[in-house]
């Protein structure tokens, strides 16, 4: 099988950014218009999850922080080799928020796409500490009972390594999600092996970053569901489909496969993003037809 997925994330379109810093009335129904306009661009794609393009967070590190209380922002740091910026989470006292009902009112279905940092890489983002953040970990207990993909966003293993007791933390994530640990800017083969052995039902793999990434399955294997990053995420420049689809025959794939960008969309313009998740449409159906 080879579905495709959306981006665990869509950049915030201009009008709501401006709402959003001044504070503007219309706030919430913009944010309406806009998530429902995403909704119905997947759909409209067939796609295989629906994301709400998480809209309000103005970043992943910062967004997964929201989610807990005992945070405060602290100083202004790029996001890895980005014209992307966030401000580091400080640690007061941390506990989960009570509820995410608000954080998911836009995404009832069991097909929803959900998106937070990984324990790891939280840490490092927040720290620079190169340890799993057990803190943060045990808080994300606010997600249990969460049904649907949960993309785990875990980018600095790809650069400090697979720590020992990451698959312990990674355990304490809910049992009742289709969890995905996602790597990207970096090659992934060179830990492909322990990227293998973490509990969780998929892996996210960058393979725009990674020449090698069909060898590597082709040798190695591959979880029970793979989700293929062949969308470059970080370019205007639209995909060929035809590229695409001679990526995904010459990797003789096996398991339960799904076609992605290789990140969220976050820094690139919004009509390229809409743009973008038409192509992965149109791949799957290239595919369902070939």
């Amino acid at each position: 099988m080879i579905g495709a997925l959306p981006p665990p994330s869509y950049p915030r379109p201009y009008p709501l950014g401006e709402a959003l810093r001044k504070k503007k009335k219309n706030v919430d129904s913009l944010l309406n218009r806009y998530v429902s306009e995403l909704i119905e661009l997947q759909r409209k794609a067939s796609l295989d999850a629906v994301t709400d393009g998480r809209l309000l967070w103005d970043n992943v590190v910062e967004g997964s922080a929201s989610l807990l209380s005992g945070w405060k922002k602290g100083d202004l740091t790029r996001f890895f080799d980005n014209n992307y910026f966030y401000r580091r989470p400080i640690k007061e006292k941390v506990q989960p928020l009570a509820s995410l009902e608000s954080e998911l009112k836009y995404l009832p279905w069991p097909n929803r796409l959900f998106t937070i940092l990984g324990p790891l890489s939280f840490n490092v983002l927040s720290y620079d500490e190169q340890k799993v953040d057990w803190d943060y970990a045990r808080a994300i207990s606010v997600l249990n009972g969460y049904e649907g993909w949960l993309a785990i966003q875990e980018p600095s293993l790809l650069e400090y390594g697979v720590p020992d007791d990451l698959g312990d933390a990674l355990k304490l994530f809910p049992s009742s999600a289709k969890k995905l640990v996602m790597v990207y800017f970096r090659p992934f083969s060179p830990i492909y092996d322990k990227l293998l052995d973490l509990p969780a039902e998929g892996l996210w793999l960058d393979c725009v970053s990674d020449p090698y990434w069909a060898t590597t399955l082709k040798q190695k294997g591959q979880k029970r569901i793979t989700v293929l990053g062949l969308i470059d995420a970080r370019t205007t420049k639209m995909e060929r489909v035809e590229d695409v689809l001679g990526h995904i025959s010459s990797a003789e794939l096996s398991s339960e496969v799904y076609i992605a960008p290789n990140w969220g969309f976050d820094i690139i313009p919004y009509s390229v993003s809409k743009q973008k998740t038409r192509l992965l449409g149109s791949i799957k159906k290239r595919v369902e037809v070939s």
